[in-house]
């Protein structure tokens, strides 16, 4: 009598699993078919890509409505900007203004990105993969810190205006190398950290080494591991009210910036002085082709 009761218990409880990840299966679906993503791929993301991107998302649309200026249509009025669509275009300027973005972005010679205060990517176009083989969803809500040269992390952190007390927490690594170089290259570009700085002052232009997964062109191996990429952009603040004061603080939320990557350098690019000669080895160090020089 005993073992059948208990065996039922284990099936009744097993049915109650099962259900219970039927249902949270299920809600994940249909939370994933929200993502602004297309149907092929949301249908392939796990559960914690899911929560990543979503959270991610809705962090972006803070991002998008509180910054100065506001980039959210709502803010302005949704009605009128509807009623004025209707009644200055035509049904195919409105189609093609609504994949406007997507057009520029492929034309562009680079990927653009947004990155939170905390040092998240909260977007990047599609067009990194292109550039570093990297694919949008993998790097949306990942940490910069994970994608770029721990040599170079103080010196994104700087860039973001992350507090040396904080960048532990955002995954920078503050070593004594990377903390030497980051000094040595702000010293140079003379950026000063997002405050209450007018607007001119929050642009940002600096290099990075960023991790690339592309491999050689006719080989099957992969080049350095990491690729040097130029970021111009601007740190993106939203003002706040000071008891007491006339003038609101800009408090900065993240940077915008648009990323190119530099080819590199070819051995014919490399100016050849009278006593340089050439020569190529192979795998085993050995000589395989030498000038007559």
């Amino acid at each position: 009598f005993f073992p059948s009761l208990q065996n039922l218990r284990k099936e009744k409880s097993r049915n109650a699993a099962r259900s219970r990840r039927g249902k949270e299966n299920f809600e994940f679906f249909e939370l994933a078919k929200m993502l602004p993503l297309p149907g092929a791929i949301t249908s392939q993301l796990d559960k914690a890509s899911i929560i990543r991107l979503t959270i991610s998302y809705l962090h972006m649309r803070h991002f998008a409505s509180q910054g100065d200026p506001p980039w959210s249509p709502l803010l302005e009025g949704e009605n009128n900007c509807n009623k004025v669509r209707r009644t200055s275009h035509s049904l195919v300027t409105d189609i093609f203004e609504q994949h406007l973005g997507a057009h520029l972005l492929q034309s562009l010679d680079g990927f653009v990105f947004v990155v939170s205060q905390e040092g998240r990517f909260l977007y990047i176009s599609e067009t990194v993969s292109i550039y570093l083989g990297l694919s949008q969803v993998e790097l949306t809500g990942s940490s910069v810190f994970d994608y770029i040269h721990p040599a170079d992390h103080v010196e994104m952190a700087e860039r973001l205006g992350i507090r040396p007390h904080l960048r532990a927490e955002a995954g920078c690594q503050t070593s004594h190398e990377s903390a030497s170089n980051s000094a040595s290259t702000s010293s140079l570009a003379g950026t000063p950290e997002p405050g209450n700085t007018p607007s001119e002052l929050s642009e940002r232009g600096f290099f990075i080494r960023m991790k690339s997964t592309l491999t050689k062109r006719g080989l099957h191996i992969k080049s350095s591991g990491y690729k040097v990429i130029h970021v111009t952009g601007r740190i993106r603040c939203r003002p706040a009210l000071v008891p007491g004061s006339s003038h609101p603080l800009h408090r900065p939320m993240g940077l915008v910036a648009l990323a190119h990557t530099l080819p590199p350098s070819m051995l014919n690019e490399v100016r050849m002085e009278s006593h340089m000669f050439v020569f190529r080895v192979n795998m085993d160090l050995q000589v395989t082709y030498c000038e007559n020089r």
